[in-house]
Order: C-alpha cells, then structure tokens, then sequence
C-alpha cells in the first residue's frame, strides 16, 4: 500500500496535476461569516437552516449557523450562504 501511495504521489508530481484534484480533496473557500464555497463532495446527507453536513471523500464536513441555504449547486461545487457560525471535519 505505502509502495502504491509513493507511486501515485510521482505520478501526480510528474504530471503536475494540482493535489486537491489527485486526492479528491475537499476545498472549502469561506467569505466572512455569510457564504462557503464547498468543492469535491460525494453529497449532502442533512440539510436544514441550522446544519448542513456534506458527505466528502476523505470525511464529512459540516456547517452550523442561521438560516443557511444551498445558493447554487452544481455535481461538484456548491455555495452556500446564510450566518455561518462554526465548520467542523470529520472523517468516515
């Protein structure tokens, strides 16, 4: 396995593939206390004006705050604005 992740990881330096896209990595942009941007995530597994939780691909990710809502959403990105209070990861 540790011989398979070190080839995998020259590969992707090899390549100059960005890491987060490799990897499956979640990206969260955060804009003040008012809007997130989440990006590679499997999917939404709650979602209600006071909790938000993801489903990543290394974990979950969950958002707490008032009146949160889902702005845009698109397979692979998603913006969700409202007054965010508090982000957590978690992993499966």
């Amino acid at each position: 396995m540790k011989k398979r992740r070190h080839l995998k990881e020259n590969l992707v330096t090899a390549l100059e593939v960005p890491k987060d896209l490799a990897y499956k990595d979640t990206i969260l942009t955060i804009t003040g206390w008012t809007a997130a941007i989440i990006e590679n995530y499997k999917s939404i597994l709650k979602y209600t004006e006071e909790e938000i939780v993801l489903l990543a691909f290394h974990g979950k990710v969950t958002i707490y705050g008032s009146h949160l809502e889902i702005a845009r959403y698109a397979p692979d990105e998603m913006q969700i604005e409202g007054k965010i209070s508090n982000i957590s990861f978690g992993r499966q």
